[in-house]
């Protein structure tokens, strides 16, 4: 099986079904994963940010949700996908630096994501947000299974 490992800002389609994308670290981050099973296509992205950020887009890297998603979206149109016929599974957002004084940047992620996908119409088969403890995800693009592992407390969910 062929492995996608996301960094941040990072995004990846495909179409061969024997593959897993693979987002570590996801605390405050977003892991977006899309599956098209009309036309077997997969996606993801590992997303930074919860609003646009004041940066040229350089080496393929979209850090905030909308240019992520965007990005995502017009890679699975160019094979042929429809927004209608896509299906999301979340993960993420979590507030893992606990202060009074935090930036919320997990709670605004989850969010924006959350909010971005219904704008869209695109259909949230799962989601797996918020929390204080970071995640390991990985999408199995032939099963459509998201796994999302707690590093923390070796704890393991299935979606």
């Amino acid at each position: 099986m062929i492995e996608y490992k996301l960094n941040i800002g990072d995004i990846a389609v495909c179409d061969n079904q024997n593959v897993t994308i693979t987002c570590v670290g996801l605390g405050s981050c977003i892991g977006v994963f899309l599956q098209d099973r009309t036309i077997g296509l997969c996606g993801g992205a590992h997303i930074q940010l919860p609003g646009d950020v004041n940066m040229p887009i350089h080496d393929d890297k979209y850090y905030s949700v909308k240019s992520a998603l965007d990005e995502l979206i017009n890679q699975f149109k160019i094979r042929g996908s429809s927004t209608q016929t896509l299906r999301a599974k979340i993960t993420g957002g979590a507030s893992v630096v606990r202060s009074d004084n935090s930036f919320q940047t997990g709670k605004k992620n989850a969010e924006r994501i959350t909010n971005e996908l219904v704008l869209r119409n695109i259909f949230i088969a799962a989601s797996d947000m918020g929390g204080h403890l970071s995640r390991t995800a990985r999408f199995n693009c032939q099963s459509g299974e998201l796994n999302v592992r707690h590093p923390e407390t070796n704890q393991t969910k299935t979606y």
